[in-house]
């Protein structure tokens, strides 16, 4: 491994850890804030349970004195509820019939307000509730030409506790009050329990960060462990493959070999009889120089693929440029033959030169084969596509179809139509397809011709 790699594992490593304990302390300040508001909603409602409770009891009180007589009387009320804000600290209540309509407030500089729908509705339940009011402006809370220490404009942060009005131990709601207190002291307990909440979440947060960064830096150094022995398995399996893929290749090189020296055959053949013969016509010599060429033509391409194939050099080709390169090697042959050649393509994966080779071969013998099978004036076409990711080439020729006994054993060496084919060239095209994962098919043949079709692999990634 590199020092590059090195160092780049190393920061990887480190911004692992890092985003780890990002994501621990995010969770642990939520989890601060939420305990946070859960202490914030129980000591007011702590606040609002014990003055619920000190309400009730000196109600009770009061009445056990005789000072009040009916709590259905807002002057009542405002005696007893009077009392307990004095007793109590607070600034000033406010007084609401069971409705939520203002009554009356006390002292009388108290501001007129309203409840809102969910401290009536907790009223009517029988629940005390309190909340905190940030940033009050001074003239909602106090009426303004009574204002003493305060000014015009000023802010209050002011507690609120809202009890329902009913006569002890019964169930029927006679109105709503409710008490303003400065929120110094709650302001104080909140803080107080919030830095302590504070100081356990930094050291619940500094304990399992480092238990945390102790076991990454342990599972790392156990994933090195693990890199480092599968490299070395890797290094050999890669030297495994390439020992069996250059026997592949070789295989590979082996068939391309073979299909050419068979192709050979033919003008071998039609150039020996033109040589045996005594009497040599104007049709001979033309077939003489046809094989001759022929025989010339194959040469250089087994010249070509094996040296290829040997120095080990690989390249990307298109599917145009290998249609343009099978159309400049069959097109020759098509005029001698006054066939009529087209070459589209419509789309296709890149190949390496060593598969395009085996595609070339493929294709030429095909479409040699096309051409020998039509009529002067007939025509052939080679179409390359991609479909669902496969290239798709199909070689198509308007000549009279293959007959029937052949069709049934067509990629069997010795399978022949021609009157002096060896029958080679379709079974080794069929090799030379299966040995590139190819797929090499009859797609039709009849009165109006033939179609071969070669369907390619997808590229592994």
């Amino acid at each position: 491994m590199s020092n590059e790699d090195k160092n780049l594992k190393t920061s990887f490593q480190v911004l692992t850890v890092s985003l780890t304990l990002l994501v621990f302390g995010g969770a642990i300040w939520i989890a601060k804030e939420q305990m946070g508001e859960r202490i914030r909603e129980q000591v007011l409602a702590r606040y609002a349970q014990e003055l619920y409770a000190i309400s009730l009891v000196h109600q009770v009180t009061m009445a056990e004195s005789a000072e009040i007589l009916f709590m259905d009387d807002a002057f009542d009320q405002l005696t007893v509820y009077g009392a307990v804000a004095e007793l109590s600290g607070a600034m000033g209540v406010r007084l609401y019939t069971a409705d939520g309509d203002f009554l009356v407030s006390s002292p009388e500089n108290i501001a007129e307000d309203s409840l809102s729908a969910g401290q009536l509705e907790m009223a009517r339940a029988f629940a005390p509730v309190s909340m905190l009011n940030d940033a009050l402006p001074v003239e909602d809370i106090f009426w303004e030409p009574l204002l003493e220490e305060l000014s015009v404009g000023q802010s209050l942060t002011v507690r609120e506790v809202v009890l329902p009005v009913h006569v002890a131990e019964e169930d029927e709601l006679l109105g709503v009050v409710q008490f303003l207190f400065d929120a110094t002291e709650a302001l104080a307990d909140i803080a107080e329990l919030n830095d302590g909440l504070f100081q356990q979440a930094v050291f619940i947060f500094a304990a399992g960060g480092s238990v945390i960064a102790l076991l990454l830096s342990l599972s790392f150094a156990r994933i090195n462990r693990i890199h480092r022995s599968l490299a070395k398995r890797t290094f050999a399996l890669k030297k495994a493959n390439q020992e069996l893929a250059l026997s592949d290749r070789t295989s590979a090189v082996g068939g391309v070999a073979s299909h050419l020296i068979h192709g050979l055959r033919n003008p071998l053949a039609g150039l020996r009889a033109y040589l045996d013969t005594g009497q040599r016509d104007g049709d001979d010599l033309s077939t003489a120089k046809s094989a001759a060429k022929r025989m010339e033509s194959m040469i250089d391409n087994i010249v070509r693929t094996l040296g290829e194939n040997a120095s080990g050099v690989i390249y990307e080709l298109s599917v145009a440029e290998l249609l343009e390169i099978l159309k400049s090697r069959i097109e020759p042959i098509a005029a001698g033959h006054h066939v009529q050649l087209t070459v589209i393509s419509t789309g296709g994966r890149e190949l390496d030169n060593r598969e395009g080779n085996l595609v070339l071969l493929i294709l030429e013998n095909l479409t040699q084969n096309a051409v020998e099978a039509c009529e002067p004036g007939g025509r052939v076409a080679v179409h390359a596509s991609k479909t669902g990711g496969v290239t798709v080439f199909e070689v198509s020729d308007n000549g009279g179809g293959l007959p029937e006994a052949v069709i049934g054993s067509l990629f069997q060496p010795g399978n022949t139509s021609k009157e002096q084919g060896s029958g080679l060239g379709l079974a080794i095209s069929g090799q030379l397809a299966a040995s590139m994962r190819a797929e090499l098919t009859l797609a039709k043949s009849d009165e109006n011709g033939t179609t071969f079709r070669l369907a390619l692999a997808k590229r592994s990634a």
